[in-house]
């Protein structure tokens, strides 16, 4: 039988603790060893019980939510923390994060986002709710915003794209612009903003840049 994830519950509100108890007791994989109402207590009884688990509230009194992560992750480095919180401020995600939290989920999110928390974090991996993630991933790649990143990851339209393949299978500009019913010139342009966005110029770059986004298969041309 597989082992049960054991969890602690931190958070001063003690009708939504309790509300969260009862709803994790309902999982078969998981048990709520304990409960806490400030940082001191779940520092406590995480001490005792060594949970694998402390899902942690940030806003208590005491100790917050943060400091407890972090003497939590100091002195149990066998148990995880996953930050529940209505706080989706930067701010706050950046020191539970270096603090050493490994979750951080949102209260008004749906309870398949924390049970999804809890067994990636069991699991060994990181998991933050969609809207933190977002933030973090902003972050990191200087406040892109979601549809920026996605240009960054995959810069071409839909129209280059065909461009580049045909281009890629051996057509010539002119019988590129035959198969999409466009002009020679209009073939011309897109040719030169792929080789703009891409870096890739000359017919094997763009032979080998077409297979790495998958709109080619190299192995069938041996």
């Amino acid at each position: 039988m597989k082992d049960k994830v054991t969890i602690i519950i931190a958070d001063d509100h003690r009708i939504f603790r309790k509300g969260l108890k009862a709803l994790l007791s309902e999982k078969d994989n998981i048990q709520v060893m304990a409960e806490a109402d400030d940082g001191d207590q779940a520092l406590e009884m995480a001490r005792k019980y060594k949970p694998k688990i402390v899902i942690m509230d940030i806003g208590m009194p005491k100790m917050d939510g943060i400091e407890a992560t972090r003497q939590i992750r100091e002195r149990l480095p066998e148990t995880e923390v996953i930050i529940l919180s209505m706080h989706a401020k930067k701010a706050y995600i950046d020191q539970v994060l270096q603090a050493g939290a490994k979750g951080y989920v949102l209260k008004d999110s749906d309870e398949e986002n924390l049970i999804a928390a809890i067994n990636t974090v069991y699991n060994g991996g990181f998991y933050l709710d969609s809207p933190i993630a977002d933030q973090v991933l902003s972050d990191y790649f200087g406040g892109s915003t979601r549809r920026e990143l996605k240009e960054q990851a995959d810069p071409l339209s839909e129209r280059e794209k065909e461009v580049l393949k045909l281009l890629a299978e051996g057509h010539s500009n002119q019988e590129v612009a035959d198969i999409l019913c466009i002009s020679r010139k209009t073939v011309e342009n897109h040719r030169a903003h792929i080789v703009r966005k891409t870096g890739v110029q000359g017919q094997v770059g763009l032979t080998k840049y077409a297979a790495r986004i998958g709109l080619i298969n190299l192995d069938l041309w041996d």
